[in-house]
């Protein structure tokens, strides 16, 4: 046999040997994978749901409750401003140019009705006080003649110039005891009080002594803050159904107050694009002031019955859905995609799950992330 013959055998089955042990090396390799893919998917099948001991779900405080159709009572939320009470409230003006001769008031004061806050003077009223002053004396005289005596037109000429003398001197800002002093001698002609129209705490004083003011300037404010009012403001695209009366509660500096709504207000402020809901709260305590910024929580309930769960129970599921955790025995959960249909407040109205289902209420985070860890002892073990 020659040396080539026998070299060409060699090769030939050293390469049939080659080939075997990659073909049963690819075969181990490609076993070792399908064993692995099975485990996986074991693990992943075991990881689907997780079972928790009663010491469990104590700790952390689980709870479950059956899915019902129902009617949702939830908040509505819109900031809002605490204002005065308009028919409470009493903004005091000259009503004819006049100076500022003294003020007896500052803010914060207590006043009540009739109290005197200013004493002004204007020539306006001098001559005013003056003309009362003849036509008092002319009546005064015709009275005491008669009316037989001084004949009838006299008689009715001098009661209507000495009534509308006193009515002018009312329409410049005479108060009636005011009225009553002027004919005494020591009173200063041309002089007047501004007075409290009511009782409540002075909330502005705008003005100084010596000062020249017109008729109509503000000077002093008196505001009854035994009930304010509260302008919430809605998106004007809010659909929400406000009557008049419907409770609401105010929240001011983490303090809550009960509201009623008093009036709505049907036109959008060109601005701010939003409507205005005018509330009225008791502030007894004295706890409130205009001024003060509040939130406002309207309480709205749904059209219809709905399938719905609390923020608390709805999580995202690893791949971005949303899920909630069904409880088929006692401690055992496994989680449920749902879809999400609505946003009601605190609730999440939802779909994919059918009426009478056990989920978790409370507690949903610490289930999912047992079974991200997939699962535990029950036992602790």
């Amino acid at each position: 046999m020659s040396v080539k013959p026998l070299y060409a055998a060699i090769a030939l089955a050293l390469s049939f040997s080659v080939m075997a042990q990659d073909e049963h090396g690819h075969d181990e390799k490609e076993d070792t994978h399908k064993e692995e893919g099975k485990h996986e998917q074991g693990e992943h099948k075991e990881s689907s749901g997780v079972e928790l001991s009663s010491k469990q779900l104590s700790m952390a405080d689980i709870t479950t409750r059956t899915l019902q159709t129902q009617v949702i009572e939830y908040p509505v939320y819109a900031p809002g401003e605490v204002v005065a009470n308009d028919f409470n409230s009493y903004i005091v003006s000259p009503r004819i140019d006049s100076t500022v001769l003294k003020r007896f008031v500052s803010i914060g004061d207590h006043v009540e009705k009739g109290e005197p806050l200013a004493t002004l003077f204007s020539a306006i009223m001098a001559e005013a006080q003056s003309q009362y002053l003849v036509t008092l004396n002319e009546w005064q005289r015709v009275q005491s003649l008669g009316e037989s005596t001084v004949g009838e037109k006299r008689f009715v000429e001098a009661k209507n110039a000495f009534t509308s003398a006193q009515a002018q001197l009312k329409a410049f800002g005479m108060s009636a005891s005011d009225i009553k002093r002027l004919s005494k001698a020591d009173y200063p002609i041309g002089e007047y009080q501004l007075t409290s129209e009511i009782g409540g705490i002075v909330v502005s004083d705008n003005f100084k002594q010596g000062q020249q003011v017109n008729a109509g300037n503000h000077l002093v404010e008196v505001l009854q803050e035994e009930t304010l009012w509260v302008n919430a403001r809605l998106p004007g695209s809010a659909d929400l159904n406000v009557q008049f009366g419907d409770a609401v509660t105010v929240s001011v500096d983490n303090q809550r107050f009960a509201a009623k709504v008093i009036q709505e207000g049907h036109t959008i402020d060109h601005k701010t694009r939003t409507r205005t809901v005018r509330l009225g709260v008791n502030n007894e305590k004295d706890q409130l002031h205009p001024g003060l910024f509040a939130d406002v929580y309207f309480s709205v309930k749904s059209d219809g019955p709905v399938l719905a769960v609390k923020d608390s129970a709805l999580m995202r599921a690893p791949d971005g859905d949303w899920q909630i955790f069904i409880e088929h025995e006692p401690g055992k959960f496994e989680p449920k995609k749902v879809e999400l249909v609505d946003e009601k407040g605190p609730w999440k109205v939802i779909r994919g799950v059918k009426e009478g289902t056990k989920y978790v209420d409370n507690g949903a985070f610490f289930v999912r992330s047992q079974i991200a860890k997939g699962g535990f002892d029950p036992h602790n073990h």
